[in-house]
């Protein structure tokens, strides 16, 4: 099968190439998510634009097989199914340290390695890459040849800009996640240390914790029972902000913050529970 080695494209097809496998990407997941679990649209990509970038590098790292591969499905489809692994495990990597946040968590699947890839994942990367090169990829070839080059490397242009702007944007916003994750912890401490030795007082959880603190306040009714709800009202804003971003993950995990997580989701379920019934 003669498709062209990516590392003989120029850079601006390369990275075109890369855009349109990430939004791909982003459409599987907005549906298989839409269809079979949110029953609505939820934008699942780690940035802002339709993209998930992932499933671009994936896509590029399947092509960079050696093209004797291509003529054997079966050599291509394992060879997919490893490379697809390696990207994935690497991706949740870099993003735990950088971030210290675990985005996805194949952990409740059998043959995971550390939840960060599991079988059926590597199974359908592999299937994936037979898909990608048999005929994805000519597709999208045929597809760019439409085009003039001086169109193709000014479309580049405009999308990497965009792209950078929206990493940013991202960037800027897992920064707020941490800083708005790290205040509600705080705060939970200093009510946990304030009010610890009370008999009202549950703290087995962050939850309870500001619910218990919640209700003696509002019994009491006097000026430092006032200041500490007004206190739990300014986090309102920022536990929404922090849900609407957990929405695109639901099996998002902190390593720092997992009392604080934990009851973000238990919010969000309690949500879902109502709207469910309301319906």
């Amino acid at each position: 099968m003669n498709v062209l080695p990516i590392y003989e494209l120029p850079f601006h097809i390369v990275f075109l190439i890369f855009i349109i496998f990430s939004f791909v990407g982003w459409m599987s997941e907005v549906l298989y998510v839409g269809i079979f679990f949110e029953h609505k649209f939820v934008n699942r990509g780690f940035l802002h634009g339709p993209l998930c970038p992932i499933y671009g590098f994936g896509g590029l790292s399947i092509l960079l097989l050696p093209q004797s591969l291509y003529s054997t499905w079966f050599l291509l489809f394992c060879a997919s199914m490893l490379f697809g692994t390696v990207v994935e495990y690497i991706s949740s990597w870099i993003l735990e340290k950088l971030f210290h946040t675990r985005w996805w968590d194949y952990s409740h699947y059998k043959f995971n390695i550390r939840g960060r890839v599991c079988l059926l994942n590597s199974l359908l990367f592999g299937a994936l890459g037979v898909v990608i090169i048999h005929f994805v990829q000519p597709f999208v070839m045929k597809f760019l040849s439409l085009f003039s080059d001086f169109v193709l490397t000014l479309s580049a242009d405009i999308i990497l800009v965009a792209l950078t702007v929206d990493l940013l944007i991202t960037v800027r916003r897992l920064v707020d996640f941490s800083v708005s994750m790290a205040r509600i912890k705080a705060f939970g401490e200093n009510l946990r240390e304030r009010y610890g030795h009370e008999q009202w007082f549950k703290g087995e959880s962050l939850s309870q914790i500001i619910a218990s603190v919640k209700e003696y306040a509002a019994e009491r009714k006097d000026e430092v029972s006032a200041s500490i709800l007004r206190k739990i009202d300014q986090f309102q804003p920022k536990m929404r902000n922090i849900e609407s971003f957990m929405h695109r993950f639901p099996t998002l995990k902190s390593l720092s913050y997992k009392d604080e997580l934990e009851m973000l989701k238990e919010r969000i379920r309690r949500k879902i529970s109502k709207n469910s019934k309301r319906r």
